[in-house]
Protein backbone atom coordinates (compact mmCIF):
# COMPACT_ATOMS: atom_id res chain seq x y z
CA UNK A 1 0.00 0.00 0.00
CA UNK A 2 1.57 3.34 -0.98
CA UNK A 3 2.24 5.89 1.72
CA UNK A 4 0.55 9.18 0.77
CA UNK A 5 -0.26 12.44 2.49
CA UNK A 6 -2.70 14.25 0.17
CA UNK A 7 -5.42 11.58 0.28
CA UNK A 8 -6.31 9.75 3.48
CA UNK A 9 -8.48 6.90 2.21
CA UNK A 10 -8.83 5.27 5.62
CA UNK A 11 -10.08 8.49 7.15
CA UNK A 12 -12.62 8.98 4.37
CA UNK A 13 -13.90 5.41 4.81
CA UNK A 14 -14.20 5.77 8.57
CA UNK A 15 -15.96 9.12 8.14
CA UNK A 16 -18.46 7.64 5.65
CA UNK A 17 -19.34 4.82 8.04
CA UNK A 18 -19.62 7.30 10.90
CA UNK A 19 -22.10 9.39 8.88
CA UNK A 20 -24.19 6.30 8.09
CA UNK A 21 -24.19 5.35 11.77
CA UNK A 22 -25.29 8.85 12.73
CA UNK A 23 -28.17 8.68 10.19
CA UNK A 24 -29.26 5.33 11.63
CA UNK A 25 -29.04 6.77 15.14
CA UNK A 26 -31.12 9.80 14.06
CA UNK A 27 -33.81 7.56 12.52
CA UNK A 28 -33.97 5.35 15.62
CA UNK A 29 -34.23 8.35 17.94
CA UNK A 30 -36.92 9.93 15.71
CA UNK A 31 -38.99 6.75 15.68
CA UNK A 32 -38.63 6.24 19.42
CA UNK A 33 -39.55 9.83 20.17
CA UNK A 34 -42.61 9.89 17.82
CA UNK A 35 -43.70 6.28 18.21
CA UNK A 36 -44.11 6.06 14.43
CA UNK A 37 -42.20 3.94 11.97
CA UNK A 38 -43.26 6.25 9.14
CA UNK A 39 -42.51 9.90 9.90
CA UNK A 40 -42.26 11.07 6.32
CA UNK A 41 -42.94 9.72 2.85
CA UNK A 42 -39.27 8.70 2.44
CA UNK A 43 -39.63 6.23 5.31
CA UNK A 44 -42.18 4.11 3.34
CA UNK A 45 -43.76 5.64 0.23
CA UNK A 46 -46.36 2.89 -0.26
CA UNK A 47 -47.01 2.44 3.44
CA UNK A 48 -47.78 6.10 4.06
CA UNK A 49 -50.44 6.05 1.29
CA UNK A 50 -52.16 3.02 2.81
CA UNK A 51 -51.92 4.42 6.34
CA UNK A 52 -53.36 7.78 5.22
CA UNK A 53 -56.39 6.11 3.60
CA UNK A 54 -56.93 4.08 6.75
CA UNK A 55 -56.73 7.23 8.87
CA UNK A 56 -59.43 8.83 6.70
CA UNK A 57 -61.65 5.76 7.02
CA UNK A 58 -61.17 5.58 10.78
CA UNK A 59 -62.14 9.23 11.13
CA UNK A 60 -65.26 8.71 9.01
CA UNK A 61 -66.31 5.62 10.94
CA UNK A 62 -65.77 7.37 14.27
CA UNK A 63 -68.07 10.17 13.12
CA UNK A 64 -70.55 7.57 11.84
CA UNK A 65 -70.67 6.07 15.33
CA UNK A 66 -71.66 9.47 16.70
CA UNK A 67 -74.29 9.78 13.97
CA UNK A 68 -75.73 6.36 14.81
CA UNK A 69 -75.86 7.35 18.46
CA UNK A 70 -77.83 10.43 17.40
CA UNK A 71 -80.29 8.10 15.65
CA UNK A 72 -80.53 6.07 18.84
CA UNK A 73 -81.18 9.24 20.81
CA UNK A 74 -84.00 10.28 18.45
CA UNK A 75 -85.62 6.85 18.70
CA UNK A 76 -85.25 6.75 22.49
CA UNK A 77 -86.73 10.23 22.83
CA UNK A 78 -89.74 9.33 20.69
CA UNK A 79 -90.23 5.92 22.28
CA UNK A 80 -90.03 7.35 25.78
CA UNK A 81 -92.72 9.91 24.96
CA UNK A 82 -94.90 7.18 23.45
CA UNK A 83 -94.47 5.09 26.58
CA UNK A 84 -95.95 7.94 28.60
CA UNK A 85 -98.75 8.30 26.04
CA UNK A 86 -99.48 4.59 26.45
CA UNK A 87 -99.78 5.01 30.20
CA UNK A 88 -102.19 7.90 29.71
CA UNK A 89 -104.27 6.00 27.15
CA UNK A 90 -104.55 2.98 29.41
CA UNK A 91 -105.88 5.24 32.15
CA UNK A 92 -108.32 6.87 29.69
CA UNK A 93 -109.50 3.44 28.58
CA UNK A 94 -110.11 2.43 32.20
CA UNK A 95 -112.19 5.56 32.69
CA UNK A 96 -114.17 4.85 29.51
CA UNK A 97 -114.90 1.32 30.71
CA UNK A 98 -116.09 2.74 34.02
CA UNK A 99 -118.24 5.36 32.29
CA UNK A 100 -119.82 2.77 29.99
CA UNK A 101 -121.29 1.05 33.03
CA UNK A 102 -124.27 2.41 34.95
CA UNK A 103 -123.37 5.85 36.27
CA UNK A 104 -125.13 9.11 36.96
CA UNK A 105 -124.49 12.07 34.69
CA UNK A 106 -122.55 13.69 37.53
CA UNK A 107 -120.28 10.66 37.79
CA UNK A 108 -119.70 10.60 34.05
CA UNK A 109 -118.91 14.31 34.00
CA UNK A 110 -116.30 13.75 36.69
CA UNK A 111 -114.80 10.88 34.71
CA UNK A 112 -114.90 12.96 31.55
CA UNK A 113 -112.93 15.76 33.20
CA UNK A 114 -110.04 13.39 33.82
CA UNK A 115 -110.30 12.00 30.28
CA UNK A 116 -110.15 15.55 28.94
CA UNK A 117 -107.05 16.28 31.00
CA UNK A 118 -105.42 13.08 29.78
CA UNK A 119 -106.06 14.00 26.15
CA UNK A 120 -104.71 17.51 26.76
CA UNK A 121 -101.59 16.03 28.33
CA UNK A 122 -101.12 13.75 25.33
CA UNK A 123 -101.33 16.77 23.04
CA UNK A 124 -98.72 18.53 25.18
CA UNK A 125 -96.40 15.52 25.02
CA UNK A 126 -96.72 15.37 21.24
CA UNK A 127 -96.09 19.09 20.75
CA UNK A 128 -93.21 19.39 23.21
CA UNK A 129 -91.24 16.26 22.38
CA UNK A 130 -88.23 17.55 20.45
CA UNK A 131 -84.76 16.47 19.42
CA UNK A 132 -82.21 19.15 18.61
CA UNK A 133 -85.05 21.66 18.57
CA UNK A 134 -87.14 19.72 16.05
CA UNK A 135 -90.55 18.22 16.87
CA UNK A 136 -90.51 14.48 16.31
CA UNK A 137 -94.08 13.44 17.18
CA UNK A 138 -96.19 16.36 15.95
CA UNK A 139 -96.41 15.99 12.20
CA UNK A 140 -93.97 13.11 12.13
CA UNK A 141 -90.20 12.95 11.72
CA UNK A 142 -87.90 11.49 9.10
CA UNK A 143 -84.11 11.72 9.03
CA UNK A 144 -81.27 9.91 7.28
CA UNK A 145 -78.30 9.18 9.53
CA UNK A 146 -74.91 8.62 7.89
CA UNK A 147 -73.58 5.41 9.43
CA UNK A 148 -70.63 4.78 7.12
CA UNK A 149 -67.54 6.57 5.84
CA UNK A 150 -68.68 6.54 2.21
CA UNK A 151 -71.53 8.11 0.22
CA UNK A 152 -75.13 6.88 0.74
CA UNK A 153 -74.29 4.65 3.70
CA UNK A 154 -77.35 5.86 5.61
CA UNK A 155 -80.17 4.53 7.78
CA UNK A 156 -83.51 6.30 7.92
CA UNK A 157 -85.21 6.88 11.25
CA UNK A 158 -88.82 7.97 10.92
CA UNK A 159 -91.63 8.58 13.39
CA UNK A 160 -95.26 8.77 12.36
CA UNK A 161 -97.51 11.67 13.22
CA UNK A 162 -98.69 10.77 16.72
CA UNK A 163 -100.92 13.79 17.25
CA UNK A 164 -104.25 12.93 18.94
CA UNK A 165 -105.95 14.71 16.05
CA UNK A 166 -104.40 12.17 13.68
CA UNK A 167 -105.48 9.01 15.50
CA UNK A 168 -108.92 7.46 15.72
CA UNK A 169 -111.27 5.41 13.58
CA UNK A 170 -113.09 6.28 10.39
CA UNK A 171 -114.99 4.85 7.47
CA UNK A 172 -114.23 6.19 4.03
CA UNK A 173 -114.88 5.24 0.43
CA UNK A 174 -113.14 5.57 -2.91
CA UNK A 175 -114.38 5.66 -6.47
CA UNK A 176 -113.48 3.40 -9.36
CA UNK A 177 -113.23 5.23 -12.67
CA UNK A 178 -116.61 5.68 -14.29
CA UNK A 179 -118.64 5.21 -11.11
CA UNK A 180 -120.84 7.64 -9.22
CA UNK A 181 -120.78 7.95 -5.44
CA UNK A 182 -123.53 6.80 -3.14
CA UNK A 183 -123.73 6.24 0.62
CA UNK A 184 -125.91 3.97 2.71
CA UNK A 185 -126.22 4.16 6.49
CA UNK A 186 -127.23 1.62 9.08
CA UNK A 187 -127.21 -2.17 9.19
CA UNK A 188 -126.91 -3.41 5.62
CA UNK A 189 -126.15 -7.08 5.16
CA UNK A 190 -127.73 -8.01 1.86
CA UNK A 191 -127.24 -6.93 -1.71
CA UNK A 192 -130.29 -4.67 -1.86
CA UNK A 193 -131.87 -2.08 0.38
CA UNK A 194 -135.47 -0.94 -0.05
CA UNK A 195 -138.04 0.67 2.18
CA UNK A 196 -140.31 -1.57 4.21
CA UNK A 197 -142.97 -2.89 1.88
CA UNK A 198 -141.16 -1.61 -1.20
CA UNK A 199 -139.74 -3.63 -4.05
CA UNK A 200 -136.33 -4.21 -5.56
CA UNK A 201 -135.12 -5.90 -8.71
CA UNK A 202 -132.04 -7.95 -9.39
CA UNK A 203 -130.78 -8.39 -12.97
CA UNK A 204 -134.11 -6.95 -14.10
CA UNK A 205 -136.27 -9.41 -12.11
CA UNK A 206 -138.62 -8.17 -9.37
CA UNK A 207 -137.68 -9.58 -5.96
CA UNK A 208 -141.05 -8.76 -4.41
CA UNK A 209 -141.78 -6.91 -1.20
CA UNK A 210 -139.01 -6.59 1.34
CA UNK A 211 -139.78 -7.49 4.93
CA UNK A 212 -137.07 -5.21 6.34
CA UNK A 213 -134.59 -2.81 4.86
CA UNK A 214 -132.17 -3.05 7.76
CA UNK A 215 -132.08 -6.65 8.96
CA UNK A 216 -131.04 -9.89 7.31
CA UNK A 217 -133.90 -12.37 7.35
CA UNK A 218 -134.74 -15.74 5.93
CA UNK A 219 -137.57 -14.00 4.08
CA UNK A 220 -135.06 -12.08 2.00
CA UNK A 221 -133.11 -15.23 1.30
CA UNK A 222 -136.31 -16.94 0.17
CA UNK A 223 -137.26 -13.97 -2.01
CA UNK A 224 -133.94 -14.03 -3.81
CA UNK A 225 -133.93 -17.78 -4.31
CA UNK A 226 -137.54 -17.74 -5.59
CA UNK A 227 -136.40 -15.99 -8.77
CA UNK A 228 -133.04 -17.74 -9.23
CA UNK A 229 -134.01 -19.19 -12.60
CA UNK A 230 -134.47 -15.74 -14.15
CA UNK A 231 -131.79 -13.80 -12.24
CA UNK A 232 -129.00 -16.40 -12.12
CA UNK A 233 -128.79 -15.41 -8.45
CA UNK A 234 -129.04 -17.50 -5.32
CA UNK A 235 -128.74 -16.60 -1.65
CA UNK A 236 -127.78 -18.57 1.44
CA UNK A 237 -127.51 -17.84 5.16
CA UNK A 238 -124.80 -18.70 7.66
CA UNK A 239 -126.74 -18.83 10.92
CA UNK A 240 -125.01 -15.75 12.32
CA UNK A 241 -127.12 -13.00 10.81
CA UNK A 242 -125.20 -12.83 7.55
CA UNK A 243 -126.45 -13.60 4.11
CA UNK A 244 -124.51 -14.51 0.99
CA UNK A 245 -125.85 -13.85 -2.47
CA UNK A 246 -124.34 -14.65 -5.82
CA UNK A 247 -125.30 -12.75 -8.91
CA UNK A 248 -124.30 -12.97 -12.58
CA UNK A 249 -124.14 -10.70 -15.60
CA UNK A 250 -122.40 -10.92 -18.96
CA UNK A 251 -120.75 -14.18 -18.00
CA UNK A 252 -119.36 -12.96 -14.68
CA UNK A 253 -120.65 -14.20 -11.33
CA UNK A 254 -119.57 -12.92 -7.91
CA UNK A 255 -120.65 -13.79 -4.39
CA UNK A 256 -120.65 -12.18 -0.95
CA UNK A 257 -119.54 -15.07 1.27
CA UNK A 258 -118.46 -16.27 4.65
CA UNK A 259 -117.48 -19.68 3.35
CA UNK A 260 -118.36 -21.31 0.04
CA UNK A 261 -119.24 -24.80 -1.11
CA UNK A 262 -117.53 -26.18 -4.20
CA UNK A 263 -119.35 -25.04 -7.32
CA UNK A 264 -121.41 -22.39 -5.52
CA UNK A 265 -119.33 -19.66 -7.12
CA UNK A 266 -118.63 -19.63 -10.82
CA UNK A 267 -116.80 -17.14 -12.96
CA UNK A 268 -117.32 -17.13 -16.71
CA UNK A 269 -118.89 -20.55 -16.44
CA UNK A 270 -115.97 -22.07 -14.50
CA UNK A 271 -116.88 -23.46 -11.07
CA UNK A 272 -114.63 -22.30 -8.25
CA UNK A 273 -113.56 -24.82 -5.62
CA UNK A 274 -114.74 -24.85 -2.03
CA UNK A 275 -113.70 -22.01 0.28
CA UNK A 276 -113.92 -22.91 3.94
CA UNK A 277 -115.56 -20.55 6.41
CA UNK A 278 -113.25 -19.23 9.09
CA UNK A 279 -113.33 -17.01 12.13
CA UNK A 280 -110.68 -14.83 10.48
CA UNK A 281 -111.98 -12.64 7.67
CA UNK A 282 -108.46 -12.36 6.32
CA UNK A 283 -108.22 -16.15 6.05
CA UNK A 284 -111.50 -16.37 4.15
CA UNK A 285 -110.42 -13.61 1.77
CA UNK A 286 -107.02 -15.19 1.19
CA UNK A 287 -108.59 -18.58 0.53
CA UNK A 288 -111.05 -17.06 -1.92
CA UNK A 289 -108.32 -15.19 -3.81
CA UNK A 290 -106.28 -18.39 -4.10
CA UNK A 291 -109.27 -20.39 -5.29
CA UNK A 292 -110.16 -17.83 -7.97
CA UNK A 293 -106.62 -17.25 -9.21
CA UNK A 294 -105.92 -20.97 -9.48
CA UNK A 295 -108.40 -20.96 -12.39
CA UNK A 296 -107.31 -17.64 -13.87
CA UNK A 297 -106.29 -19.16 -17.20
CA UNK A 298 -109.81 -20.55 -17.64
CA UNK A 299 -111.87 -17.63 -16.36
CA UNK A 300 -109.82 -14.69 -17.57
CA UNK A 301 -110.44 -13.12 -14.16
CA UNK A 302 -107.85 -12.01 -11.63
CA UNK A 303 -108.69 -11.60 -7.93
CA UNK A 304 -106.88 -9.31 -5.51
CA UNK A 305 -107.60 -8.64 -1.85
CA UNK A 306 -108.03 -5.20 -0.34
CA UNK A 307 -108.73 -4.27 3.25
CA UNK A 308 -106.97 -5.06 6.51
CA UNK A 309 -106.59 -1.47 7.73
CA UNK A 310 -103.18 -0.73 9.17
CA UNK A 311 -102.85 -0.47 12.93
CA UNK A 312 -105.84 -2.53 14.01
CA UNK A 313 -107.48 -5.92 13.63
CA UNK A 314 -109.39 -6.14 10.39
CA UNK A 315 -113.14 -6.41 10.70
CA UNK A 316 -113.73 -6.42 6.96
CA UNK A 317 -112.07 -7.72 3.86
CA UNK A 318 -112.87 -7.35 0.20
CA UNK A 319 -111.87 -9.29 -2.90
CA UNK A 320 -111.82 -7.31 -6.13
CA UNK A 321 -112.43 -9.23 -9.36
CA UNK A 322 -111.02 -7.79 -12.57
CA UNK A 323 -112.47 -9.27 -15.75
CA UNK A 324 -110.17 -8.84 -18.72
CA UNK A 325 -113.18 -8.95 -21.07
CA UNK A 326 -114.56 -5.75 -19.49
CA UNK A 327 -117.85 -7.36 -18.44
CA UNK A 328 -119.36 -6.12 -15.17
CA UNK A 329 -122.00 -7.08 -12.64
CA UNK A 330 -125.47 -5.67 -13.15
CA UNK A 331 -127.53 -5.00 -10.03
CA UNK A 332 -130.58 -2.78 -9.74
CA UNK A 333 -131.69 -1.30 -6.39
CA UNK A 334 -134.31 1.28 -5.50
CA UNK A 335 -134.43 4.57 -7.36
CA UNK A 336 -132.59 6.53 -4.69
CA UNK A 337 -129.37 4.62 -5.24
CA UNK A 338 -127.49 4.00 -8.48
CA UNK A 339 -127.21 0.51 -9.88
CA UNK A 340 -124.49 -1.69 -8.53
CA UNK A 341 -124.97 -0.96 -4.83
CA UNK A 342 -124.12 -3.67 -2.33
CA UNK A 343 -122.91 -3.50 1.25
CA UNK A 344 -121.42 -5.83 3.83
CA UNK A 345 -121.00 -3.54 6.85
CA UNK A 346 -123.31 -3.23 9.82
CA UNK A 347 -123.59 -1.29 13.08
CA UNK A 348 -122.05 1.82 11.61
CA UNK A 349 -121.90 4.09 8.63
CA UNK A 350 -121.45 2.18 5.41
CA UNK A 351 -119.92 3.88 2.43
CA UNK A 352 -119.80 2.40 -1.03
CA UNK A 353 -119.25 3.60 -4.54
CA UNK A 354 -121.29 2.34 -7.45
CA UNK A 355 -122.33 3.20 -10.95
CA UNK A 356 -124.27 2.12 -13.99
CA UNK A 357 -121.67 -0.46 -14.97
CA UNK A 358 -122.29 -2.31 -11.71
CA UNK A 359 -118.74 -2.13 -10.39
CA UNK A 360 -118.55 -1.83 -6.61
CA UNK A 361 -115.99 -0.40 -4.22
CA UNK A 362 -116.16 -0.81 -0.46
CA UNK A 363 -113.43 0.67 1.68
CA UNK A 364 -112.88 0.92 5.41
CA UNK A 365 -110.12 2.31 7.51
CA UNK A 366 -108.98 2.50 11.11
CA UNK A 367 -106.69 5.08 12.68
CA UNK A 368 -107.63 7.47 9.88
CA UNK A 369 -105.74 5.34 7.36
CA UNK A 370 -107.72 4.85 4.18
CA UNK A 371 -107.74 1.62 2.19
CA UNK A 372 -108.60 2.34 -1.42
CA UNK A 373 -108.95 0.47 -4.66
CA UNK A 374 -108.82 2.49 -7.82
CA UNK A 375 -108.63 1.52 -11.48
CA UNK A 376 -109.85 2.38 -14.94
CA UNK A 377 -111.18 -1.01 -15.99
CA UNK A 378 -114.94 -1.35 -16.38
CA UNK A 379 -114.75 -5.07 -15.75
CA UNK A 380 -114.20 -4.72 -12.03
CA UNK A 381 -116.42 -6.09 -9.30
CA UNK A 382 -116.07 -6.74 -5.62
CA UNK A 383 -116.69 -9.60 -3.22
CA UNK A 384 -117.18 -8.39 0.33
CA UNK A 385 -116.47 -10.51 3.39
CA UNK A 386 -117.48 -9.19 6.78
CA UNK A 387 -118.95 -10.06 10.14
CA UNK A 388 -122.22 -8.74 11.50
CA UNK A 389 -120.42 -6.98 14.35
CA UNK A 390 -118.42 -4.56 12.24
CA UNK A 391 -118.34 -1.14 13.88
CA UNK A 392 -116.64 1.78 12.22
CA UNK A 393 -117.28 5.43 13.00
CA UNK A 394 -115.70 8.75 12.25
CA UNK A 395 -113.95 9.72 15.49
CA UNK A 396 -110.57 11.22 16.31
CA UNK A 397 -108.76 10.63 19.58
CA UNK A 398 -108.59 14.27 20.63
CA UNK A 399 -112.40 14.69 20.49
CA UNK A 400 -113.40 11.77 22.73
CA UNK A 401 -115.61 12.07 25.79
CA UNK A 402 -117.33 9.70 28.20
CA UNK A 403 -120.40 11.76 29.06
CA UNK A 404 -122.78 9.03 27.89
CA UNK A 405 -122.81 5.27 27.48
CA UNK A 406 -122.63 5.60 23.70
CA UNK A 407 -119.73 8.05 23.77
CA UNK A 408 -117.93 5.90 26.35
CA UNK A 409 -118.30 2.83 24.13
CA UNK A 410 -116.99 4.76 21.13
CA UNK A 411 -114.14 6.14 23.22
CA UNK A 412 -113.14 2.63 24.23
CA UNK A 413 -112.88 1.69 20.56
CA UNK A 414 -110.90 4.84 19.76
CA UNK A 415 -108.55 4.40 22.73
CA UNK A 416 -107.92 0.78 21.79
CA UNK A 417 -107.23 1.80 18.20
CA UNK A 418 -104.85 4.55 19.35
CA UNK A 419 -103.07 2.11 21.65
CA UNK A 420 -102.63 -0.27 18.72
CA UNK A 421 -101.19 2.57 16.66
CA UNK A 422 -98.77 3.64 19.39
CA UNK A 423 -97.75 0.06 20.16
CA UNK A 424 -97.09 -0.57 16.49
CA UNK A 425 -94.97 2.57 16.24
CA UNK A 426 -93.06 1.67 19.41
CA UNK A 427 -92.35 -1.76 17.95
CA UNK A 428 -90.91 -0.13 14.84
CA UNK A 429 -88.78 2.19 16.96
CA UNK A 430 -87.66 -0.70 19.15
CA UNK A 431 -86.52 -2.61 16.08
CA UNK A 432 -84.74 0.51 14.82
CA UNK A 433 -83.03 0.95 18.20
CA UNK A 434 -81.77 -2.63 18.11
CA UNK A 435 -80.50 -2.10 14.58
CA UNK A 436 -78.73 1.12 15.53
CA UNK A 437 -77.14 -0.63 18.52
CA UNK A 438 -75.89 -3.32 16.15
CA UNK A 439 -74.59 -0.61 13.80
CA UNK A 440 -72.62 1.01 16.63
CA UNK A 441 -71.16 -2.34 17.69
CA UNK A 442 -70.18 -3.19 14.12
CA UNK A 443 -68.67 0.23 13.47
CA UNK A 444 -66.71 0.07 16.71
CA UNK A 445 -65.38 -3.35 15.76
CA UNK A 446 -64.46 -2.10 12.29
CA UNK A 447 -62.65 0.94 13.72
CA UNK A 448 -60.73 -1.34 16.07
CA UNK A 449 -59.64 -3.69 13.29
CA UNK A 450 -58.65 -0.93 10.86
CA UNK A 451 -56.76 0.89 13.62
CA UNK A 452 -54.89 -2.32 14.37
CA UNK A 453 -54.03 -2.74 10.69
CA UNK A 454 -52.80 0.85 10.46
CA UNK A 455 -50.71 0.37 13.58
CA UNK A 456 -48.90 -2.55 12.02
CA UNK A 457 -48.03 -0.35 9.06
CA UNK A 458 -47.01 2.97 10.64
CA UNK A 459 -46.25 2.42 14.33
CA UNK A 460 -42.71 1.89 15.53
CA UNK A 461 -41.59 -1.38 17.10
CA UNK A 462 -39.91 -0.08 20.27
CA UNK A 463 -37.94 -3.25 20.90
CA UNK A 464 -36.48 -3.16 17.41
CA UNK A 465 -35.85 0.58 17.43
CA UNK A 466 -34.19 0.43 20.87
CA UNK A 467 -31.84 -2.24 19.58
CA UNK A 468 -31.14 -0.14 16.48
CA UNK A 469 -30.38 2.92 18.62
CA UNK A 470 -28.04 0.97 20.90
CA UNK A 471 -26.23 -0.46 17.89
CA UNK A 472 -25.94 2.97 16.29
CA UNK A 473 -24.59 4.51 19.51
CA UNK A 474 -21.88 1.84 19.79
CA UNK A 475 -20.96 2.18 16.13
CA UNK A 476 -20.87 5.95 16.52
CA UNK A 477 -18.37 5.73 19.36
CA UNK A 478 -16.28 3.26 17.40
CA UNK A 479 -16.52 5.38 14.26
CA UNK A 480 -15.32 8.51 16.03
CA UNK A 481 -12.35 6.57 17.42
CA UNK A 482 -11.51 5.14 14.00
CA UNK A 483 -11.67 8.53 12.32
CA UNK A 484 -9.19 9.79 14.91
CA UNK A 485 -6.91 6.81 14.28
CA UNK A 486 -7.16 7.22 10.51
CA UNK A 487 -6.18 10.87 10.81
CA UNK A 488 -3.01 9.83 12.63
CA UNK A 489 -1.79 7.57 9.81
CA UNK A 490 -0.25 10.39 7.66
CA UNK A 491 1.95 11.24 10.64
CA UNK A 492 3.92 8.03 9.99
CA UNK A 493 5.04 9.42 6.64
CA UNK A 494 7.00 12.16 8.45
CA UNK A 495 9.38 9.56 9.82
CA UNK A 496 10.61 9.01 6.27
CA UNK A 497 11.76 12.64 6.14
CA UNK A 498 14.07 12.36 9.16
Amino acid sequence: MPQVINTNILSLNALRNLNKTQNDLTTAIQRLSSGLRINSAKDDAAGIAVATRMTTQIGGLTTAIRNANDGISVSQTAEGAMAEMTTNLNRAHDLAVQAASYNTSTDRNSLNQEVSQILDEMSRIVNQTRFNGQKILAGGFSGDFQVGSFVNETINVSVSNMSPTNMGVSTEYSTVSGLTNAQLAGRIAVSYNVALGGTASLNGTDLGNAVSAQTVSQTKIDQINAVTSSTAVNAFGFGNGLVGSSYASAGVTATAIDGLAAGSLSINGVAIGAVAAATSLTTVADNLVSAINSLQSQTGVTAVKVGTPDGATATQEAVVLINRTGAAISLTANSSVDAGITSFFSNGTTSVSAGSNGAIVLNGSLNALTQTYDGSTTGASLIGISSSTTTLANAVLSAQSVTSTASANLSMLVFESALDTINSERSVLGAKLNRMDAVVRNLSNTVENITSARSRIQDADFAQETANMTKAQILQQAGVAMVAQANQIPQTVLSLLK
